[in-house]
């Protein structure tokens, strides 16, 4: 019966020796089963105790652990020793046989060979950490480049630094997606990766508050350069460029005509009293045609004396995570 199973499989008595096991196991230890009749290719084995050879040199293993605690052994990962020299990477689980009075008469265990997950994952952080460097040295490149034309062209150093902030917010959301394998980023990682760096090492400067949402690839970067531009702009004329000044950003998942949207609000306290800009700067466009582009979605900015406010809405269906 247990050659049925899709994975190695056998039983232990209750001093951990192993009295059977299936095809998958006995293949993966790398010998023949033991058996006991005159006939050594015969299958299955008859379940009798083992007379040494799958003995639980097992005392280190899964199987050991269970015997000298008790407990069950979910999904532990061990590397495999086999009889033949090779090795593999297993997931191991060990469960107790017990009678009615809940007395230990054995284990059953079972595990399932991962090596090659395991060197597939291996080889994806390889190419990820690859692509990284890779970018890392194209945006210092780029960088290289702007500074000697921006210098050539003879425009202000104002103009180099927020070009060269910008690269760097850029290089921080790649960074962040190369750590996470370029998995769903939660939103408030994002948040306080863009903005932290603005708030001079005080973090009580930015308050953070919202719903646990992981957004995908795309919104992350999009949404660091759009948190990266207010930031920078609090700092230049906003609450961030006062002592007492603050910043909140907040979010919640609200419906728009039955479409859920992520509606977000940045908020600045403190700050001196704010002046609307006689035009639209790169910043503002960004955050607006950003959004608009990158995520279906949209921005709105109220320069309110007391603080300017941000208020975006981007349809959940755009940030996959």
């Amino acid at each position: 019966m247990l050659d049925a199973l899709p994975v190695a499989a056998y039983l232990c008595d209750d001093v951990g020796a192993i009295v059977h096991c299936n095809r998958r196991a006995a293949e993966m230890w790398g010998r023949s089963p033991v058996v006991t009749d005159d006939s050594p290719s015969a299958w299955p084995p008859r379940p009798v105790r083992d007379t040494g050879h799958h003995h639980l040199g097992l005392l280190d293993t899964p199987v050991g652990d269970f015997m000298r605690t008790g407990q069950p052994v979910r999904d532990r990962e061990i590397v495999l020793e086999r009889s033949d020299g090779g090795r593999a990477i297993v997931l191991a689980n060990v469960e107790p046989i017990t009678d009615q009075d809940g007395a230990v008469l054995g284990a059953v265990g079972c595990f399932q060979d991962i090596t090659e997950r395991k060197r597939a994952d291996h080889q994806q952080r390889t190419l990820l950490n690859e692509l990284n460097h890779r970018v890392k040295n194209t945006l210092a490149t780029v960088q290289s480049f702007a500074d000697h034309t921006i210098r050539k062209c003879g425009l202000p150093k104002e103009a180099q630094d927020d070009f060269e902030g910008r690269l760097v917010a850029l290089s921080r959301a790649h960074d962040q997606l190369t750590r996470g394998r370029w998995e769903p980023i939660d939103l408030a990682t994002i948040v306080g990766s863009a903005v932290d760096p603005s708030c001079g090492g005080d973090p009580a400067r930015l308050t953070i508050a919202g719903d646990t949402i992981r957004l995908g690839a795309q919104a992350s970067l999009t949404l660091s350069l759009v948190f990266h531009e207010l930031a920078a702009n609090a700092v230049k004329y906003g609450a961030l460029s006062a002592s007492a000044g603050r910043v909140s950003v907040s979010w919640s998942v609200v419906e728009r005509a039955g479409v859920p949207v992520v509606h977000l609000v940045w908020q600045e306290h403190g700050g001196p009293p704010v002046v609307p800009p006689t035009r639209a700067g790169f910043g503002s466009r960004l955050v607006r045609n950003g959004l608009a582009r990158q995520l279906r979605g949209s921005a709105e900015l109220d320069y309110a004396v007391s603080g300017l406010r941000c208020t975006m809405d981007i349809p959940l269906s755009s940030t996959p995570g």
